[in-house]
């Protein structure tokens, strides 16, 4: 089986020998990968929507893996009882609604030693949470497919809030550890996100815009280039 390159680098984060949950399981390709790869014992594909779970069913029916993974209709881990699995992924879908999920599903998160998160949008407020809530970010990764970046977290849960006072916004808004591995993709998406960050400030200065907006994208700006600095250092 063949995956995308956002479902490959997602999987890729899954520790070996791991009970998953996969929420947002959509066709199920991820599940039957991990189990086929032998990365996953075993794995619950769940997905708020009745076609993605039927289609699921028949993809894991294709490849007779019923007796290992187990489809689900579900929103977020409401279906999913605590203890049961040791690894969410979760991914393909915006920051807010996965902190709304992880949130509601507290009696889960504090049962589960790893979350593998691929949010499409606001990481820096999924690394914000996540810390608070007693989760290290382990590794990130990053891809490009199709001319649109993606990027990957896995956690482990400490069970200890994290102190995050006094730290730099950048670091929250794109991670550490993928500046300290000099990963060129994110170089690529850093370099491009501040040349569009150049381009609106350029506009600003021809139309009159409010002060707060326009400090806004300034802050940005400065928190970009923060980063790469460290990046390039």
């Amino acid at each position: 089986m063949q995956l995308s390159k956002r479902l490959s680098m997602n999987v890729s984060l899954v520790p070996e020998g791991s009970c998953v949950a996969d929420i947002g399981c959509d066709h199920g390709y991820a599940a039957i990968w991990l189990v086929k790869q032998e990365k996953a014992k075993r794995v619950i594909a769940m997905d708020v929507n009745q076609g993605p779970i039927e289609r699921a069913k028949e993809h894991v029916e294709e490849y007779g893996l019923q007796d290992v993974i187990e489809c689900r209709l579900s929103n977020g881990t409401e279906k999913l009882v605590p203890g049961e699995v040791d690894t969410l992924m979760i991914a393909g879908m915006g920051g807010p609604l996965m902190i709304r999920i992880l949130e509601q599903g507290k009696k889960v998160l504090g049962q589960v030693n790893t979350l593998v998160l691929q949010p499409q949008s606001e990481l820096g407020e999924v690394r914000l949470y996540l810390l608070q809530h007693g989760f290290v970010i382990q590794e990130e990764k990053a891809c490009v497919e199709e001319g649109k970046y993606y990027f990957a977290i896995r956690a482990v849960n400490t069970r200890e809030p994290q102190e995050i006072t006094g730290e730099p916004q950048w670091k929250f808004r794109y991670g550490t550890y993928l500046v300290q591995k000099k990963d060129p993709v994110f170089r690529e998406f850093l370099l491009r996100e501040m040349e569009i960050c150049q381009s609106i400030l350029e506009t600003m200065e021809e139309h009159q815009v409010s002060k707060d907006r326009k400090r806004e994208v300034e802050d940005k700006m400065s928190q970009m280039k923060e980063c790469f600095q460290q990046l390039e250092a």
